[in-house]
């Protein structure tokens, strides 16, 4: 099973509601290469030619297994619209690149990920290991005796999907018509789709609570160093002006340096730990002119490399709550103190979608506890499906 595709499952918080699949499975693209282009001259995006996927449903009857892991049974007809609508994500993405690079991507040619494969074959991986997967979590909940609760069942139920998707007195034709043109979907593979995700989440928090808290400090600290972070805050003078990113005139810069080191030598001569986190964040909110201090108040906890080089190697020597000497980097003077690593830290994102650790490394639970079980309870396929070239089926 793809530990990507069980990692986005811990993301998607809209069960019962409209979603669309908005490239999550598609793999790794090639980097695309900028057009010129000229107000007379616009690239032609080059035909996207699809799959007959009419034709690949025929291959076997509707009703025939196509995929079986445990009890959990998926049949051709399924696998089929599955396929379609995966493909369609793929064909949207061709003509994205034809449209916005000039770049004529198509079935024949590489994905770039370093898979050697070709879109068509990743194509066929891929709806095969999402299907796997949540047919694996299909299992895994019917083994732990988790279900869906009452409201969420309802929510599933077609009827009921249309007023939530489309809004009341809408029909199962709307309701239709709405997945297909957001997502690609039938309403059969939203269904599935959404109570997989209904499912991971109630196995979610069976096992680790709603939000990690059943995970101890000590099992989450322990990944957190596994995983290499350190957590630490600090108070940045800027030498540089943010606007035109040159430096600061040097009798400005001599002024932040001295008010750095008179604050180094309060926060140093603080000995009570508590008082010294309460006055390194409030001489923090004064005086640092880091854009990153909002979005992390408490301070950064991140992995190797993450920082410039001479933040990190400062943090890398220090005690928890030792109080550097003003560090010199490019983005001017960082007074840092090192913390101790918590459940509760948010670990850094150069997304700007930062996360708590407890849910982290829960999440990241999960998704090892789905994997073994896949590894444990493997899927099998119809025969033909695992050798299927679907290139065969481009359209002419």
């Amino acid at each position: 099973m793809k530990k990507l595709i069980i990692g986005l499952l811990a993301v998607l918080v809209l069960f019962g509601g409209f979603m669309t699949l908005n490239q999550k499975n598609m793999p790794a693209k090639a980097t695309p290469v900028p057009v010129a282009v000229t107000p007379d001259a616009t690239p032609t995006p080059p035909e996207v030619k699809g799959l007959d996927y009419a034709a690949i449903r025929a291959l076997h009857g509707a009703d025939e297994t196509a995929i079986t892991l445990e009890d959990e049974k998926l049949d051709w007809g399924f696998f089929a619209d599955f396929l379609r609508t995966n493909g369609a994500q793929y064909e949207d993405y061709f003509r994205q690149m034809g449209a916005y690079y000039g770049i004529a991507a198509d079935w024949n040619g590489s994905t770039g990920d370093g898979s050697g494969q070709t879109y068509a074959q990743a194509l066929l991986t891929d709806t095969r290991e999402t299907l796997a997967s949540f047919m694996a979590i299909h299992a895994f909940a019917k083994e732990l005796g988790v279900s869906l609760d009452e409201e969420a069942q309802k929510a599933l139920e077609p009827e009921q999907m249309a007023i939530d998707i489309c809004g009341e007195g809408a029909t199962l034709e709307q309701l239709a018509d709405t997945l297909e043109e957001g997502s690609h979907m039938t309403i059969d593979g939203f269904r599935y789709y959404s109570e997989s995700v209904g499912l991971y989440s109630a196995l979610y928090e069976k096992l680790y609570g709603k939000e990690g808290e059943k995970l101890s400090e000590e099992e989450i600290v322990k990944e957190l160093e596994d995983e290499g972070y350190v957590s630490a805050h600090h108070i940045l003078f800027m030498t540089i002006d943010p606007m035109t990113g040159k430096e600061l005139e040097e009798k400005e810069i001599a002024e932040k340096l001295e008010t750095a080191n008179k604050l180094v030598a309060e926060l140093r001569a603080i000995e009570d730990t508590e008082e010294l986190l309460k006055r390194f964040k409030e001489l923090k909110d004064e005086y640092c002119e880091d854009t990153g201090k909002t979005l992390y108040p408490d301070g950064y906890t991140y992995t190797p490399q993450t920082m410039v080089a001479e933040f990190e190697d400062t943090v890398t020597g220090q005690k928890e709550f030792e109080i550097s000497d003003p560090v010199k980097t490019s983005y001017g003077y960082h007074i840092i103190m090192r913390l101790p690593l918590s459940g509760d830290s948010l670990l850094f994102s150069a997304q700007g979608n930062p996360t708590v650790a407890r849910v982290t490394v829960s999440q990241n639970a999960l998704t090892k506890t789905l994997d073994d079980y896949y590894a444990d309870h493997p899927a099998t396929y119809i025969e033909g499906l695992e050798d299927l070239d679907l290139t065969q089926y481009i359209e002419k």
